[in-house]
């Protein structure tokens, strides 16, 4: 965007002639705000292809709603604003809502920060760096919480629930909060773990096994909080 006049033009021409002057304008912001879109931080779903045009299409429907009030109120601003940097920031914001809108991220709140849900690395916050290690480390996880599943089982039958649970809580020297949920809920960590590092959506996930959404995400939840409480699974810094 070296010289933003025709931009501009195209911007005061939708003002004075509404949907009849928004086709040329869209069509000369695109190109610009593609570009800005592939830089944004959006986590694993810089990954996605289609990512950036979906931020666009954000940004476009900003733009236009409400009788393009978005676009009267740049172009009634005196002095003129800088018209690179007021569209970096309704990309910004374009973006982060994307980001939001994904079943696997979780908005934070006073107690910690926003994280991306998902066992594919290991972490809520790590990348793996390459398809074959996230393979063997979705492969690790799942034999992991299989094992711990079977021996859980093993342990109730031998011993009952109650002693069970306070036996293998000394054993793996963990909170009895966790055995007392695998116990519990084992069989269905594995349903959920498999279908989710399959790359399912919670979603799919819920419909599939007949939960809810909000129990395919706790499930989630629970079995990080088991896999770091037993030190196999830390987050990042």
């Amino acid at each position: 965007m070296n010289d933003p006049e025709p931009i501009w033009r195209l911007l005061h021409a939708v003002v004075a002639s509404g949907d009849s002057a928004w086709p040329p304008l869209a069509a000369e912001l695109e190109p610009h705000l593609l570009l800005m879109a592939k830089n944004q931080p959006i986590g694993r779903l810089k990954d996605r292809e289609d990512s950036p045009r979906e931020i666009v299409t954000r940004v476009l429907v900003r733009l236009h709603k409400r009788d393009f009030e978005a676009v009267r109120r740049l172009c009634s601003i005196e002095p003129r604003p800088e018209l690179r940097a007021w569209l970096r920031v309704i990309v910004k914001r374009s973006a982060i809502d994307y980001m939001r809108e994904s079943p696997e991220y979780e908005r934070g709140n006073a107690k910690r920060e926003d994280r991306w849900i998902s066992l594919a690395t290991l972490s809520s916050r790590a990348i793996a760096p390459a398809e074959d290690t996230m393979k063997a480390k979705r492969e690790q996880v799942i034999a992991f919480v299989r094992d711990a599943v079977e021996r859980a089982t093993a342990e109730v039958k031998e011993r009952g629930t109650d002693d069970a649970i306070a036996h293998l809580a000394l054993l793996w020297k963990i909170d009895r909060t966790h055995v007392r949920r695998l116990v519990a809920r084992g069989e269905q960590y594995i349903q959920v773990l498999t279908l989710v590092l399959g790359g399912h959506s919670y979603p799919e996930t819920a419909t599939q096994l007949g939960i809810t959404r909000r129990e395919a995400e706790l499930t989630i939840r629970y079995i990080e909080d088991l896999l770091e409480a037993r030190g196999f699974a830390k987050p990042a810094p």
